[in-house]
């Protein structure tokens, strides 16, 4: 009945559209393409294709602004399951309609959509909240869980010192090194040798010994002591703590 009272609406447009035609080609040409619109949408709601029928519905409203085609955009949408879509367009057509004679009928279905779309909404709250709760639920018990400190080495420091300590130690060994090279230079000079032939190296010998021993020395402390600083340098820490809000996830602590 609906589709049959549009099929009169652009029978009446179509004919003053051929009494203003020297006035308005472009309003006859949309009004052609509106009623094959609205043919081949009535064809695609008899087939049971209600997405080709709402599209080309929407299509014939969009060029002609008729509003009884809000009806059958509200009517395809409603059967698609498009409840806010259905909801506008019921809205829309009983708005320009007041005193249609299926307004009861429209009534009816307005409120049955309001109902429906408050019913989802709400739904879709109350599955909010409750994913909200199960992870404030599951963040506590991985809380519980866990240990609430965590070791912390001592940074850097200590392998730093042990590098600085090694580097020394090797420096110390060349000193000693040389210094005995040095110093079995002189004593393997042949019999009767002056001393101005190994005075640089009975001088310098002594004191490339003694220097590579303060090296090794030194060194060697270094090592052990950065060794000791990582193994014992260590301390514990709480652990950041994880929080669920209704802003979102955060976490507290030291980093």
């Amino acid at each position: 009945m609906r589709f049959l009272l549009i099929v009169v609406t652009f029978a009446c447009l179509a004919s003053t559209s051929r009494v203003e035609a020297q006035r308005d080609s472009t309003s006859d040409a949309k009004i052609k393409e509106a009623k094959k619109a609205f043919a081949a949408g009535t064809r695609a709601y008899a087939e049971g294709d209600f997405e080709n029928a709402l599209e080309r519905f929407q299509r014939a409203y969009d060029l002609t602004g008729s509003p009884d085609l809000l009806y059958n955009i509200a009517t395809v949408s409603d059967r698609m399951r498009l409840d806010e879509e259905a909801l506008e367009a019921y809205e829309g057509y009983l708005e320009a309609r007041p005193d249609s004679a299926d307004r009861e009928h429209v009534a009816g279905r307005i409120d049955v959509l309001r109902a429906a779309i408050e019913a989802r909404r709400r739904a879709e709250m109350d599955a909010e909240i409750e994913a909200r709760k199960a992870a404030l639920e599951a963040a506590a018990r991985v809380k519980a869980e866990r240990p609430l400190t965590q070791y912390v080495g001592p940074g850097p420091g200590p392998w730093i010192t042990i590098g600085i300590g090694s580097a020394t130690v090797v420096a110390g060994a060349v000193l000693f090194g040389l210094g005995q090279r040095d110093q079995s230079a002189v004593e393997s000079a042949p019999p009767g040798s002056s001393y101005s032939t190994v005075q640089e190296e009975a001088e310098r010998g002594p004191k490339r010994t003694k220097a590579g021993i303060a090296l090794l020395s030194v060194g060697g402390a270094a090592v052990v002591g950065g060794l000791i600083w990582q193994l014992t340098g260590g301390h514990e820490e709480a652990m950041p703590e994880l929080s669920i809000g209704p802003t979102g996830i955060s976490l507290r602590g030291r980093f």
